[in-house]
């Protein structure tokens, strides 16, 4: 039987977003600072999918990024701000990344990328990691002009990769791309990065661990 395909969400499943902490220490004077930048710019895009007013995902992270200047009252340098945004591009993959990856391809599953990232961007990071010579495809939600957790990207998945939105697997370290892969039709497994819990409420995913080599494992046991 033709093994199921794995679709890996990309910013902070599989790459760590801690390297943009020393930019956001030296401009807002706070690390923490990323992780509001963060939050803020998923916020923005899952609005941008409610109201149906798209813009790339880029031009996002720079509207959360002004937004988190005027929160912190700083007047940083254009050039800094850039700088910031272009490092997106040059994150290291999380250290669990490459053997849960390489484990996956390994026992014969088809490996593909799902992002809400620009293509252009995606490519670049997944290339700057190391990473993208283990995906069929690296896809971006651009396809659709709708953000993750939307049902279309899950389905655009499907249809690239040809297979049943049944057989399609998201891997997420957020909570809402698993709640709403699995709301489309796919199975879920969720990297529960530093022991965040799955929310009660939600239908909860088969695998369920504290990192990506953990799911990779869980997934071996139940798929095979």
């Amino acid at each position: 039987m033709a093994r199921r395909v794995i679709v890996f969400d990309v910013n902070e499943t599989l790459l760590d977003l801690g390297g943009l902490d020393d930019l956001f220490e030296s401009i807002f004077g706070d690390a923490l600072a990323r992780s509001q930048w963060f939050a803020q710019l998923l916020s923005l895009s899952m609005t941008a999918t409610i109201v149906e007013d798209y813009r790339d995902f880029s031009s996002l992270a720079r509207a959360a990024l002004d937004q988190v200047v005027v929160r912190y009252r700083v007047q940083p340098a254009e050039h800094e701000l850039q700088v910031l945004l272009q490092r997106m591009q040059q994150l290291a993959p999380h250290r669990d990344a490459p053997p849960a990856l390489e484990c996956l391809r390994a026992g014969g599953f088809r490996l593909a990328a799902l992002t809400n990232s620009a293509p252009s961007v995606a490519r670049a990071q997944l290339r700057y990691a190391g990473l993208d010579d283990f995906f069929e495809a690296i896809l971006s939600v651009d396809e659709v002009r709708r953000f993750k957790p939307a049902p279309a990207p899950y389905r655009m998945a499907a249809r690239h990769m040809q297979v049943s939105i049944s057989e399609l697997r998201m891997v997420a370290a957020h909570d809402w791309d698993i709640i709403g892969a699995m709301a489309a039709g796919c199975r879920g497994a969720f990297v529960a990065r530093g022991g965040v819990a799955f929310p009660a409420h939600a239908p909860r995913p088969d695998v369920c661990e504290l990192s990506l080599e953990g799911v990779a494992e869980a997934i071996l046991r139940v798929d095979s």
